[in-house]
């Protein structure tokens, strides 16, 4: 869990930019979505998605291969019990030390 919050994009194929997105149920997730920057979202947990020189490439999850579907946990939390537990990632700072 230690700074999940701050590794987007997220699932196995970067389809999901921020981890507000996916509280979302899939079908409200956003379906494309600019790539090329690091610009960090402080709220909803990712990356700002906006064009500019940098951000040309738009990432398309309706191509196959691409989806966002999937992984509906915690999509039925109301909106703020999702920023509560957004707020509450950010506390994962580093990872507890191993014990032999």
């Amino acid at each position: 869990m230690a700074g999940v919050w701050a590794t987007p994009p997220y699932l196995h194929n970067g389809s999901v930019l921020t981890l507000y997105d996916l509280l979302l149920p899939a079908a409200q997730r956003p379906t494309k979505f600019f790539v090329g920057s690091r610009k960090y979202d402080p709220v909803r947990l990712g990356y700002v998605n906006e064009k500019d020189d940098l951000r040309v490439f738009e990432f398309d999850t309706t191509k196959n291969g691409n989806s966002n579907a999937g992984h509906e946990y915690g999509t039925t939390l109301s909106e703020d019990e999702k920023m509560q537990l957004l707020e509450f990632m950010k506390a994962f700072k580093q990872m507890p030390l191993a014990k032999e």
